[in-house]
This record gives C-alpha cells, sequence and structure tokens, in this order.
C-alpha cells in the first residue's frame, strides 16, 4: 500500500508539473505497476479455483460424512438383524437337533404300531374263525329244529289217529283217547318251541351275518390303516436324513452368522475411523477453503487499489477503443456495417465484448465477442442510458474508463473502456463500449513494454 500511495502522490505531482519526472520513472512505475496487476491476477487466477476445490472438498467430505453415517445407521441396523439372525440360527439349530430326536422316537412308535396292527390283523382273523364255527352250528340246531318239527308234526299225526280210534273204541278206548290227546297237545307245543328255535336261530344267524360284515370292514379298515402306517414309516425312514442334513446345515448357518456378526463388528469399527478421518478432513478442506478465499479477498482489494490508478495498461485501451470509434463502418450507425467493423476488430485479441448504443443509450447491435452467447441474449435494444459507462462519454463527450471488476460472464477482472461517436459538427450519434479483458491487457502491455 505504501507504494500505492507513493504513486497516488506521484500522479498528482505529475499533474502539476510533468516537466519535473525524471524520463525514465514513469515506465519503470508503469512496469512495477503491471507487474502487481499481473502477480494479483495470477494470484486470483489460483485463489478462485483453490476456493472452488476448497468447497467441493468440503462439500464431498460432508456428503461423505453424511453417506457414512447414513451406511452407519445401515450398519448398525444390519449388527442387530445379524445377532437375530444368530439368535435364531442358535434356536433352529437347536430345534432341528430335537426335531432328529423327534423322528428317531416317531420311527421307532411308528413301528411299533405297525406290529400291533399286524398282531390286530391276526385277532380279527382269528375272530372271523370262531364266528364261522358260530355260524356253522347254527346251521346244525336249525337242521335240528327241523327234524324235531317233522317228528312233531307225525306224533300229532299218530295222536290224531289214535283219538280217532279211541272214539271208535267206545267206552274202552276212552283213556287211550285222553292219552292220545294229551301227546297231540306235546306234539302242537313241540311244533311251537322249535318254531320259536328257528326263530331264535334265525336272528342269531342275522346278528351273526352282521358281525362277520362287521369284522371284515374292521378287517379292511385294519389293512387300510396298516397300509398308512407302513406308508409313514417309509415316509419317517425317508425324512430322517433329511431332517439329519437340516440340522447339519442348522449349525452351518449359526456358526456363519456369528462370522458375520464378527465381520459387521469389524465394519462398524471402520466405519468409526473412516468417520473420524472424514471429520478431520472436512476441518482441513473449510480451512483450506477459508484460506483461499483470504488469499481471493487480498488479491482482489490489490486489484481493485491498482484499478483506482491509472497507467499505461489504461492508455492502451483508451487508445486502441479511440481508433475503433474512428474505423470504417462505424460512423455509419447502421447495424451490418457497425457490427462487421466490431468482428474486425476483436482480431486484435484485446476485446472480450463489444457493442454500441444511439444517443439515448438502446443498443443497435448484437453484442459481438467471445462471450457474447453467455449473457443470455444478444443485447440488441437494451436501454442503457443510466450505466455510468453509457453517461460519462454522452455527457462530457470524452473517454471512459471504469475501475476494475469481475466480469459476469467469465469472473475474470476486467474494465470497460467507452467512447462517444461523434458526427463532423461534434453531435453525440452513439457510444462505443468495450469490456477489456484485465489478463489480455497487462500481458500485451507487458510484452510491448519488454519490447
Amino acid at each position: 500500500m505504501q507504494f500505492l500511495q507513493f504513486w497516488i502522490s506521484k500522479q498528482n505531482k505529475n499533474v502539476s508539473s510533468p516537466a519535473s519526472t525524471p524520463p525514465g520513472a514513469d515506465t519503470r512505475t508503469d512496469a512495477a505497476l503491471l507487474d502487481a496487476v499481473a502477480g494479483a491476477i495470477a494470484l486470483q487466477r489460483l485463489a478462485s479455483p483453490l476456493d472452488a476445490l476448497g468447497t467441493r472438498v468440503n462439500a464431498t467430505t460432508e456428503d461423505g460424512l453424511r453417506q457414512v453415517a447414513v451406511i452407519g445407521t445401515h450398519t448398525a441396523a444390519v449388527a442387530d438383524r445379524a445377532d437375530a439372525m444368530n439368535s435364531h440360527a442358535s434356536r433352529q439349530a437347536e430345534m432341528a437337533q430335537a426335531a432328529i430326536e423327534h423322528m428317531a422316537r416317531l420311527e421307532s412308535r411308528l413301528g411299533e404300531v405297525e406290529m400291533r396292527a399286524k398282531e390286530l390283523s391276526g385277532a380279527m382273523a382269528e375272530l372271523l374263525g370262531f364266528v364261522a364255527t358260530v355260524e356253522t352250528r347254527i346251521k346244525g340246531i336249525g337242521s335240528i329244529a327241523h327234524a324235531i318239527r317233522d317228528i312233531a308234526a307225525n306224533t300229532n299225526m299218530l295222536a290224531l289217529n289214535a283219538t280217532i280210534e279211541a272214539a271208535h273204541a267206545g267206552a274202552a278206548g276212552k283213556g287211550f283217547g285222553v292219552i292220545a290227546n294229551e301227546i297231540r297237545t306235546l306234539s302242537h307245543q313241540t311244533v311251537d318251541a322249535t318254531t320259536r328255535v328257528d326263530d331264535q336261530n334265525d336272528e342269531i344267524g342275522r346278528n351273526v351275518a352282521s358281525m362277520v360284515e362287521a369284522v371284515r370292514r374292521v378287517e379292511d379298515f385294519v389293512g387300510r390303516m396298516q397300509a398308512s402306517m407302513d406308508a409313514c414309516l417309509e415316509d419317517a425312514r425317508v425324512a430322517r436324513p433329511c431332517v439329519e442334513e437340516g440340522g447339519a446345515l442348522a449349525v452351518n448357518l449359526r456358526g456363519e452368522s456369528q462370522n458375520i456378526v464378527r465381520d459387521v463388528a469389524a465394519v462398524k469399527d471402520s466405519l468409526a475411523a473412516l468417520q473420524d478421518g472424514s471429520a478431520s478432513q472436512a476441518r482441513e478442506a473449510e480451512t483450506l477453503a477459508i484460506h483461499a478465499r483470504q488469499v481471493s479477498e487480498t488479491s482482489e482489494s490489490q486489484l481493485a487499489a491498482v484499478g483506482r490508478l491509472r497507467f499505461a495498461a489504461h492508455e492502451r485501451a483508451r487508445r486502441a477503443v479511440e481508433v475503433l470509434v474512428h474505423a470504417t463502418g462505424i460512423s455509419a450507425m447502421e447495424r451490418r456495417p457497425v457490427e462487421t467493423a466490431l468482428r474486425n476488430a476483436m482480431s486484435q485479441g484485446l476485446f472480450e465484448l463489444l457493442y454500441v448504443t444511439d444517443a439515448k443509450g438502446r443498443q443497435i447491435v448484437d453484442n459481438v465477442g467471445q462471450v457474447a452467447t453467455i449473457y443470455g441474449d444478444t443485447g440488441l435494444g437494451k436501454d442503457w442510458s443510466q450505466r455510468p459507462w453509457f453517461r460519462h462519454p454522452a455527457e462530457q463527450r470524452k473517454t471512459y474508463v471504469s475501475d476494475f471488476y469481475r466480469s459476469a460472464a467469465t469472473d475474470a477482472y476486467c474494465l470497460t473502456v467507452s467512447a462517444p461517436i461523434l458526427d463532423a459538427s461534434g453531435t453525440l450519434r452513439g457510444v462505443l463500449g468495450a469490456d477489456v479483458d484485465l489478463g489480455r491487457l497487462v500481458e500485451m502491455a507487458r510484452t510491448h513494454s519488454t519490447d
């Protein structure tokens, strides 16, 4: 800043007594200012990406911390689920072992039931044998009853004949008739008894037939039950190896789940270490961004201070614009010729953007330059009548040179130079504006000074 104060006081002295300045002092001072501006621009160019890098690193680190936190949350959930899975696996292994034991007992009991079913089937066969014997005896009783009935019928017939003969004998046969009547009565009773015996025998036969049918149904049921028990026993024998294999897999699953629990615990430890490292990196990135902003602010302050001075670089930009004002096509103040002249001027490499307004501040051409499309429109028809770069040359009829500022299109430092467009009588016809990239201006000025 002492140098800048010296330069300001020197310029004031130059205004009052320009002849008192040594011939080479201005050149040396301009070169020093150019070096200072070039250094500030280079510093700003480094500080801006460094600031952006620090911001991006900080944002990336914070995002990483958020992701680590999310992963930590998920890992905690995975750990909980792994613990639950380990508990379930242990329980499943226990249940599988119990299932193996139950299958063994079931197989044994099914074997016993199969044996009892075979015994029951044998008993039913034996019962059917007994029933067949009873049926034979019933048939024998029926035959005897029929024989008795035949005897009773014959006896009745004999008693009837005896009674008739006793009646023929008169009083001598009266006693014999009484006996014949008694015999006849006995024969009738015998017939009645044999009839009842036949009825009872038929009833017993029907009951025996029903019992035989029931026994056969039971025998069929026992046969089907035995077949089912055989199938169950076979299924149990087939299922037992599967259950044993399932038990072995459950034991393996318990071991794997325990390994998962240990691995998840290791991941949690690693995430904790990563979170600590990321937090430290975030603090360092924030520090980097702060330093970068400080460098940027310092360079901006330096450029702003230098920008308020006027030295050779400003004069070069001023002369270039004043020459361009008198170029062929500009004075016509018609859109196509003016735009052609502006495009030709861009070949100098000094200008960033060129534009022309009429005497009322209305732009009459499209923006011409390397960043013309970045602004989002061509600028044609815009009213710039209240801008300092238009008002100064329009009111004072002098070239206007602004302080340094940052371009909205490129974020680089630049300055605006504008000059009035006058006709032969000195009447204002418009204003030509030029945005000049400070870096290119300083580079060209330094190259020219070394030449």
